[in-house]
C-alpha cells in the first residue's frame, strides 16, 4: 500500500530550531543533575550526580561561581578521583527534597587530609563553618569528627543549589555522600567500635613488645615496637584522628606528619627485616643494600618538611614502593633458603597487601563498598602486625630452645672438661717428681705435694719466691757458686726459650743439709701469658737405674683407683734412663689413663653418661663404691704385664669387662675434641701420640702398648 502522507523536509522550522539550541546550547538543552534527599540515607555517594568546573589559574571569583554565570563550564565527572592538582575545583549541586517534611542531613567529605573545602549557598544552619580542611584548626570545625561534614536542612518540597570550592596539595578525591542525622550518627558509633578494635590491637602489640623487651633486652623486640608503633602514628595521621586527638591546632606539623611518618614506617620496617630475618648471615649484600636504602629514607625524611607538600607526598609515596619490594624479595630468599622466620613474615605481608588490593579494587569499582572492603586496610594491618608478634616470640622460643641445648652441652663440656682438669691435678698432685711452675720472672705460683716429701716445704712457704731463694747456700765458696750457676741457667732459657736440664742442690726445711736434684727447666705458653715450668728429681733414680738393664713384671690389679697411681710409678721408675722428665711423666700419664679406664669403663661397666651424670649431681664417689662393692663386678681384675729393656719398654693391660668401639675413638683426633668440647676418650688419644705402637684386640678389653728406646 502506498504511504500518502506528507514527507518530513530537512527545512521544517521546528526542526532547524531544535538542531541550533543542541548544537550551541548543550549544557542549557539537557537538565542539570538533581540529588534527591531521602528521609533516610547512608551514606549514598553522589560524585556522579554533581557537575564540577576546574580553575587551574585560581581566576574565578566566588560571585561569578555562585551566580550562575559559569553554570555553562561545569561538566559530569567520569571519575571521583581528581589527582594531585593544584587547581581549585569548584563543584555544583542541586538538590531537591520532594517529601512534605523538613530533612536535616548532613554533606560529608569522606577524607580527612583535604587542605580546604568552603560551601557557598542557602540556607545553611546559624552558626555553621562554611570553610573546613586540616590547613584550618581543628576547632573550628561544625562536628568534632574526622572528616570535614556540612550540617545542613532541605524545607519541605523544595529544590537548593549549593556550590563547593576545593584546593588541596594532597590528592582530591571526590568522595562526597549524604547522611540523615540519625544515620550518621549510628555511623560514627559504628566507626568507632571498628577503630576502637584496629587502634587497640596496635597499641596491645606495643605494650606486649615493650614489655617483653624489657624483660628480656632482646633488640628484635624494640626494632619491632619501633615498627609498631610508626604503624600506629601512620594510621592515626592517615585517618585523621592524630589531628582531631593529638595536635588539633598545629596545622603545619598536621600536614607534613603524613610524609614523615610514611618514610619512618619504611626506615623501621627495612631495620626490622634486616635484624628479624638475620640478612647479614643470609643475605650480606641485601644487608648491606638495606643500610644505604635507610640512608636515603633518613635524609628525605629530615628534608621533607622543606619541601612543598605535594613533592613530599608523592616522593614519599614512591619510596615505599622500593621498599615493599626490598621487603618481599628478602623475605621470599630467606624462605626459600629455609629461614624458618620467613614463614612467618611473609604470610603477614600476604595478609597486608592482600588489605591494599582489596580495598584499590574496591575504590576503583570492581568491588561493592560493603564493611568488610571498606575496611581491608586496617585488617591487613592488624593481622600483620599479630602475624609478627607471634613469629617473632616463634623466632626467640626457636633461639631459646637452641640456647638451652647449647647450654646443656656446654654444661656437658664443662663437666668434661672439670673431669679432665680433675685428672690433670690428680696427675700433677700424685707425681713422685717436684712440679714447680713460675712466672717469667721466675717466682714460684705454683707446686705439687711432692715439694713437701723431698724438701719438706709447703706451697704456702715458697709461693711468690724466686726459685734461687730455696738453693742451698753454705758457708762454704762453693755453695755461693750453686747460685751463680742456676742463674746462668735461668739465663739461658731466656735466650735460647729450649728446655734446660742441670743438676743442683736445694735447702730443706727441716733439714739443714743440702739435697742435690736433677733439674728441668722450659717455657709455657699459654694464650695470654708465659709460665716456667722446672721439674725436680731425686739423684738417687739414677743411681738406681743405672744398675737395671732388663725388667719383666706381671701385675693383677683390684678396681681401686689408688692403685691406678702406684702401679704407674712402679712400671716407669725405669724409663728415665733412656727418656727425659717429660718424656717418662707423659708415658706414666698415658699408662695411668688407660688403667682408670679398664677399671671404670672396663670392670664396673661405668658408661660416659653414668659417671657424667653422677659428676652433675655431685655423688660420684658414692656411685663409684657401690660399683666396686657390686657382686658382678667386685671380683674382676685388671691384669698389667709389663716388660723393658734398652730396645723398648711394653705394657699389656687387660680388664675383664666387656670391651668397647676402640676404632671409633682411633680415629678421632685431639683438635677436633678440642673445638668441640669433648674430653671422652682424651686418654687414648694421649696414649696414641705417646707412644709408638698401640694394638687393641677384636673385643677391645685389652690393649699392648710399645715404645722404642734409644732411637735415633
Amino acid at each position: 500500500m502506498r504511504n500518502t502522507k506528507t514527507p518530513f523536509k530537512i527545512y521544517n522550522p521546528f526542526f532547524v530550531l531544535t538542531l541550533f539550541f543542541a548544537l550551541f546550547y548543550p549544557q542549557k538543552y539537557h537538565a542539570n543533575p538533581i540529588i534527591q534527599l531521602k528521609s533516610e540515607m547512608f551514606g549514598e555517594a553522589i560524585w556522579n550526580q554533581v557537575l564540577v568546573l576546574e580553575d587551574p589559574n585560581h581566576s574565578l571569583l566566588p560571585e561569578d561561581v555562585i551566580s550562575g554565570k559559569k553554570d555553562l563550564e561545569f561538566k559530569v565527572l567520569g571519575s571521583p578521583n581528581l589527582g594531585f592538582s593544584q587547581s581549585i575545583f569548584w563543584v555544583r549541586m542541586e538538590v531537591a527534597n520532594p517529601t512534605n517534611r523538613l530533612l536535616r542531613w548532613n554533606l560529608l567529605f569522606d577524607f580527612p587530609l583535604i587542605d580546604e573545602i568552603q560551601i557557598f549557598g542557602d540556607p545553611l544552619p546559624k552558626d555553621a563553618k562554611r570553610i573546613l580542611g586540616d590547613s584550618i584548626a581543628f576547632a573550628e570545625r561544625n562536628i568534632d569528627y574526622r572528616n570535614p561534614v556540612f550540617p545542613l536542612e532541605s524545607a519541605a518540597n523544595s529544590k537548593y543549589v549549593y556550590y563547593l570550592k576545593i584546593q588541596s596539595e594532597s590528592t582530591i578525591p571526590l568522595t562526597l555522600s549524604l547522611w540523615t542525622e540519625r544515620e550518621f550518627n549510628e555511623k560514627l558509633s559504628k566507626e568507632q567500635m571498628i577503630f576502637g578494635v584496629f587502634y587497640g590491637i596496635l597499641f596491645v602489640m606495643i605494650a606486649y613488645n615493650f614489655f617483653i623487651y624489657i624483660f628480656t633486652y632482646e633488640k628484635s623486640y624494640l626494632l619491632y615496637l619501633f615498627f609498631i608503633s610508626s604503624i600506629f602514628f601512620f594510621h592515626l595521621v592517615n585517618n585523621g584522628f592524630a589531628f582531631q586527638y593529638f595536635w588539633p591546632n598545629w596545622v603545619f606539623w598536621a600536614n607534613y606528619s603524613l610524609p614523615f611518618f610514611i618514610c619512618l614506617s619504611c626506615i623501621t620496617g627495612v631495620i626490622f627485616t634486616n635484624n628479624y630475618l638475620s640478612l647479614k648471615k643470609h643475605l650480606p649484600k641485601i644487608s648491606k643494600l638495606i643500610w644505604v636504602w635507610v640512608g636515603i629514607l633518613v635524609l628525605f625524611s629530615c628534608i621533607t618538611f622543606f619541601l612543598s607538600y605535594r613533592i613530599a607526598m608523592v616522593t614519599s609515596i614512591l619510596l615505599t614502593v622500593p621498599t615493599a619490594l626490598l621487603l618481599v624479595y628478602s623475605g621470599t630468599n630467606t624462605y626459600i633458603a629455609n629461614v624458618r622466620t620467613a614463614r612467618y613474615y611473609l604470610i603477614s605481608w600476604a595478609f597486608f597487601l592482600l588489605g591494599v588490593l582489596l580495598y584499590s579494587l574496591k575504590s576503583l569499582g570492581f568491588l561493592s563498598d560493603n564493611n568488610i572492603t571498606r575496611w581491608t586496610i586496617q585488617i591487613g594491618t592488624a593481622l600483620q602486625t599479630i602475624l609478627l608478634s607471634l613469629g617473632l616470640a616463634d623466632r626467640i622460643n626457636f633461639l631459646t630452645r637452641s640456647l638451652r641445648e647449647n647450654l646443656r652441652d656446654l654444661s656437658n663440656a664443662k663437666i668434661k672438661i672439670e673431669e679432665s682438669e680433675k685428672r690433670f691435678r690428680e696427675i700433677f698432685q700424685g707425681s713422685d717428681e717436684v712440679i714447680l711452675m713460675m712466672n717469667e720472672d721466675f717466682q714460684i705460683i705454683n707446686a705439687n705435694r711432692s715439694l713437701s716429701k723431698h724438701l719438706g716445704y709447703r706451697l704456702d712457704d715458697l709461693k711468690n719466691k724466686k726459685i734461687t731463694e730455696i738453693l742451698y747456700t753454705g758457708r762454704d765458696q762453693k755453695s755461693d757458686y750453686n747460685v751463680m750457676f742456676v742463674n746462668d741457667k735461668l739465663t739461658d732459657l731466656k735466650m735460647t726459650g729450649s728446655a734446660i736440664n742441670f743438676k743442683t742442690e736445694l735447702s730443706q726445711k727441716y733439714v739443714k743439709e743440702p739435697k742435690e736434684m736433677v733439674c728441668r727447666i722450659q717455657y709455657i705458653d699459654f694464650e695470654e701469658t708465659r709460665e716456667v715450668l722446672m721439674t725436680l728429681s731425686p739423684e738417687y733414680e739414677d743411681t738406681i737405674i743405672q744398675l737395671i738393664e732388663s725388667e719383666k713384671i706381671e701385675i693383677s690389679m683390684n678396681n681401686y683407683l689408688r692403685n691406678a697411681e702406684l702401679v704407674s710409678q712402679k712400671i716407669t721408675a725405669q724409663l728415665s734412663k733412656y727418656l727425659t722428665t717429660i718424656e717418662q711423666t707423659e708415658i706414666r700419664s698415658s699408662v695411668r689413663e688407660i688403667i682408670i679406664n679398664a677399671v671404670e669403663h672396663g670392670n664396673l661397666n661405668i658408661s660416659f653418661d653414668e659417671k657424667s651424670n653422677a659428676l652433675l649431681e655431685g655423688n660420684y664417689l658414692e656411685f663409684l663404691q657401690k660399683r666396686q662393692e657390686d657382686p658382678r663386678y667386685r671380683q674382676k681384675k685388671v691384669k698389667i704385664e709389663y716388660s723393658f729393656s734398652h730396645e723398648f719398654v711394653a705394657y699389656r693391660i687387660t680388664d675383664e669387662g666387656k670391651g668397647f668401639d676402640h676404632k671409633k675413638h682411633m680415629e678421632k683426633s685431639i683438635d677436633a675434641m678440642n673445638e668441640a668440647h669433648i674430653q671422652h676418650g682424651r686418654g687414648i688419644l694421649m696414649t696414641k701420640s705417646v707412644f709408638d705402637r698401640i694394638e687393641y684386640n677384636e673385643k677391645g678389653n685389652q690393649v699392648s702398648l710399645i715404645k722404642f728406646l734409644n732411637r735415633d
